[in-house]
């Protein structure tokens, strides 16, 4: 236990690492550097490998050649692996552009992995599994102009984008869902992320302008609804939102996003002193979610301020023996970035890159050295 994972015989890497070691972090191979021409063969296996389907062993495999060329106290490594990476690419990629797709996907994959790992030690590296992944979404969008590569960049960059929303990056985060977003105006899943990262920086304004985009796109997205209502509230455009929440609170949406909209629509009622109302939203609130104590507790200080202060005992008296729902996360989903966000854009680009992998499989066997414009470094 404690030791370091041994590669198997037959790693073409030899020396170099293929997983992590047990504290989580990204080993760091030692002794000497590859040479271009090295880590050009190297990384066509590995495209190789990933066009046969095998994806762990890809990913891993390409995780182990970048940490074993590019290392924190020398930035310039990563031109070395930068410059033998872009030329098999310019090889494959100008035999069939398809080939962009699934190679995006791979350094996606390396990222995720990266991010999963730690890969303390390694920013390096890792911001250049971001970067490869980032740029060939956008070269394969500009090299073929079409609306489906639109689409799929789109997607691509809307992925990464969720990645780094999950690992706190707020900033590149917004960048990739910006860029996605500009590809394709339809993609309420690049919106919704865009429009979270403006509103965890209380850049509300901007948050309700995404948010109104969102909503021309997809008129029924019930969390673009809550989150405009949200931030609507917070500008002081208190009818609009309650108009937004009052639809949500009674229809037919996740329970969370039901939750949270009585939640604030009786909220709203209760400061402008409209208490009945309140009342009523909290009292549906309470016979739809009987096992949240939040409305319980909502009601039950509705109740006090109307001057029913023995029917507000008796129903924080009930709070006690509750059993708590998953529906008392609300706030909480409404905070934390979920992959069920993503999840569309993700089995949108599985398929797709699925479907290119046996034209990546050929490009690699019919190698075309003609130039293409390259990876941006």
């Amino acid at each position: 236990p404690g030791a370091a994972a041994q590669a198997p015989p037959d790693d073409p890497f030899g020396g170099a690492v293929t997983a992590t070691d047990v504290s989580g972090q990204v080993k760091r191979p030692t002794g000497r550097q590859a040479d271009l021409d090295e880590i050009q063969s190297r990384y066509r296996k590995i495209l190789a490998a990933w066009a046969e389907g095998q994806t762990a062993v890809a990913a891993v495999d390409l995780m182990a050649l970048e940490t074993s060329v590019v290392f924190d106290e020398d930035p310039t490594t990563r031109k070395r692996l930068l410059k033998a990476e872009q030329a098999v690419i310019h090889e494959v990629g100008a035999a069939n552009l398809e080939t962009l797709v699934p190679i995006a996907m791979l350094h996606h994959e390396s990222y995720r992995r990266y991010l999963l790992a730690g890969a303390r030690g390694h920013a390096v590296v890792l911001g250049h599994a971001r970067a490869m992944t980032r740029d060939l979404a956008i070269l394969y969008h500009e090299q073929s102009g079409s609306e489906g590569a639109a689409l799929v960049s789109s997607r691509i960059l809307t992925s990464l984008g969720g990645l780094l929303q999950q690992a706190a990056q707020q900033v590149p985060a917004a960048e990739m869902f910006q860029l996605a977003a500009g590809m394709d105006p339809r993609n309420t899943a690049a919106m919704l992320g865009l429009a979270t990262v403006f509103e965890k920086n209380a850049r509300y304004e901007a948050s309700v302008e995404t948010l109104r985009l969102l909503m021309a796109a997809d008129p029924d997205h019930a969390e673009g609804k809550l989150r405009l209502a949200v931030n609507l509230h917070r500008l002081g455009q208190t009818p609009e939102a309650s108009t937004l929440l009052q639809g949500l609170a009674g229809s037919s949406a996740d329970d969370w996003i039901v939750a949270l909209a009585a939640q604030e629509l009786a909220g709203i009622h209760r400061e402008k002193g409209n208490l009945d109302a309140a009342r009523q939203v909290l009292e549906a609130a309470v016979e739809r979610f009987p096992n949240d104590p939040r409305f319980y507790v909502q009601l039950a200080s509705v109740l006090d301020r109307a001057g029913q202060s023995r029917s507000a005992q008796d129903l924080m008296d009930k709070v006690v023996a509750l059993k708590a729902a998953p529906e008392t996360a609300a706030r909480f989903l409404y905070n934390t970035v979920r992959d069920e966000t993503f999840v569309a854009a993700r089995r949108f680009l599985d398929e797709n890159a699925r479907s290119r992998l046996a034209v990546l499989a050929q490009a690699l066997d019919t190698p075309n050295k003609a130039s293409m414009t390259g990876v941006a470094g």
